[in-house]
């Protein structure tokens, strides 16, 4: 029991630390996008490549004096062309689940509290250990929406001499959220066993 109470402190930490940080890297990167875009009112970044009829510019090294071609793999730019309908609906979808998170985020801290209290094999850790795990996956996936919409967006409303914009794939490594719900049936399945034992003693 100690080092689950152990582990769930680390959890509370690790969760504080993370969030502090990202929210940190959020801020400064919007308020310098910002700064930025006086002008713009939309902000992108392509992942592009070359097409049949890109002519490559060239580098002049310095110790060769040799040129050599280069090319881009990613724009940034801000342009000022309208949201599609799907991007709208998107944003007011991901608007509308951040407030799931949210009671996801305090079903885990209440969890978290619980194990320290000694209580951890019950149906409310279960349904609160769903609860967060559930509705951060479905804000990550609607993440991964709202960039394949974006991406499609920004194709229709701009042309790029020499270069297609291609999609530049998954925002997310998928791995760690699956796994978190794999554990969190595995738990669940856990309790269930206990109380059947439990009713049968």
């Amino acid at each position: 029991m100690k080092k689950i109470k152990i582990l769930a402190l680390l959890v509370i930490v690790a969760f504080v630390v993370q969030d502090l940080m990202d929210g940190f890297r959020g801020f400064t990167d919007g308020y310098q996008a910002a700064g930025d875009s006086t002008e713009h009112n939309v902000h992108f970044d392509l992942a592009v490549r070359p097409t049949d009829t890109f002519v490559p510019d060239t580098l002049q090294s310095i110790a060769t004096g040799t040129e050599i071609p280069y090319w881009a793999t990613r724009i940034e730019a801000y342009g000022d062309f309208e949201p599609s309908v799907a991007m709208i609906v998107c944003v007011v979808a991901a608007a509308i689940l951040a407030l799931f998170v949210l009671y996801g985020i305090y079903c885990m801290i209440r969890l978290v509290i619980d194990v320290l209290r000694g209580s951890v094999f019950t149906r409310k850790n279960v349904r609160r250990m769903r609860t967060f795990v559930y509705s951060t996956l479905s804000l990550g996936v609607l993440f991964e929406v709202v960039s394949y919409v974006s991406y499609l967006n920004v194709v229709a409303n701009v042309v790029i001499p020499g270069y297609e914009v291609v999609y530049s794939g998954l925002k997310y490594t998928w791995l760690p959220y699956f796994l978190l719900a794999l554990f969190t049936e595995i738990f669940a399945i856990g309790v269930k066993l206990k109380e059947e034992q439990d009713l049968t003693i």
